[in-house]
């Protein structure tokens, strides 16, 4: 069941489209990954959903009620994590977490069992350190427990891991495979590798339009039988024998050697007992997966055909 619908949703900016008939359904108790480009349209999105700016046309329905800029009801279901989070540096984050919950007027009888339970979420321990002397990646975890206080419905984070180190990422992706057992992830971001990791659908933005939307387990089981192929000889000798297969769809050089695409594996086995005969010295070769960052740039070259 959907939590979140947008259906044609616009916003221009005089005279520019920021976004262009944006639609996309959201569904309960799923992490989508909302990808593209910087300046693809990823934040203006959100905050259009958020309201935090008007949109210029277009429909949005949370929850199965229609979300107007002056209902504040909505909001109080949906989490929010910016990019670049901040906070006063003098606090600890017991205090600001004991500041977050009192802003949403929340029980007080419940509120020390809150807060317990969402630094642990997130690994901060008792929160007693003062958040001057946090690491990024200590800051980005602390919006999300922030973002947990009152127990949103949807969490909604806007590139979570852009600035974070390796660990620092691994800590936020942990944190959202956990938190999508119980509400809906809404993850922008550009950074493709950690949206494979933990998201059940990605929808794909370009120049203010979606332009791709499509079930993870379908992306990263896509039967296009792409191959590495490493040799001692040259490389070029190697395109070249390539062409005079005929059978290889497309082909990259890439670590050393040739990627490349044909059509089923008779053509594959076909290729390398060619090689093999012309006297060439393998030195890898194998399947590869395909990767969301695969899709995405192919989807963005037919786009722009």
């Amino acid at each position: 069941m959907s939590l979140l619908v947008i259906e044609g949703l616009t916003k221009h900016y005089g005279t520019f489209k920021a976004l262009d008939d944006v639609t996309m359904t959201i569904g309960r108790n799923e992490a989508y990954g909302f990808i593209g480009r910087n300046g693809a349209g990823k934040t203006t999105t959100i905050h259009v959903v958020l309201s935090m700016i008007a949109k210029t046309s277009g429909t949005l329905l949370f929850d199965g009620i229609p979300i107007t800029a002056d209902d504040v009801n909505y909001r109080r279901k949906i989490g929010y994590v910016p990019d670049v989070p901040s906070f006063p540096s003098y606090m600890t984050a017991e205090e600001w977490l004991a500041f977050t919950y009192a802003a949403h007027g929340l029980d007080p009888r419940k509120q020390r069992e809150t807060i317990t339970a969402v630094l642990a979420e997130v690994a901060l321990g008792a929160g007693k350190k003062r958040i001057g002397g946090f690491s990024r990646g200590m800051k980005q975890r602390l919006a999300i427990a922030q973002a947990l206080m009152h127990r949103p419905m949807m969490l909604i984070m806007d590139e979570p891991t852009s600035a974070l180190d390796p660990l620092g990422r691994k800590d936020v992706i942990d944190i959202i495979r956990r938190l999508k057992q119980d509400m809906t992830v809404f993850y922008s971001t550009h950074i493709l590798e950690d949206a494979q990791k933990v998201c059940d659908r990605i929808g794909l933005i370009e120049q203010g339009k979606m332009i791709f939307e499509k079930d993870m387990a379908t992306i990263v089981t896509d039967q296009t039988l792409r191959y590495f192929l490493s040799v001692v000889e040259p490389l070029e000798s190697l395109i070249e024998h390539l062409g005079t297969f005929g059978k290889v769809q497309d082909y990259t050089v890439q670590n050393g050697g040739l990627s490349y695409v044909v059509d089923d594996e008779t053509d594959a086995a076909g290729l390398l007992r060619l090689l093999l005969d012309a006297g060439f010295h393998i030195q890898q070769y194998r399947r590869e997966e395909k990767t969301l960052e695969d899709v995405f740039i192919e989807v963005l070259h037919e786009n722009h055909r």
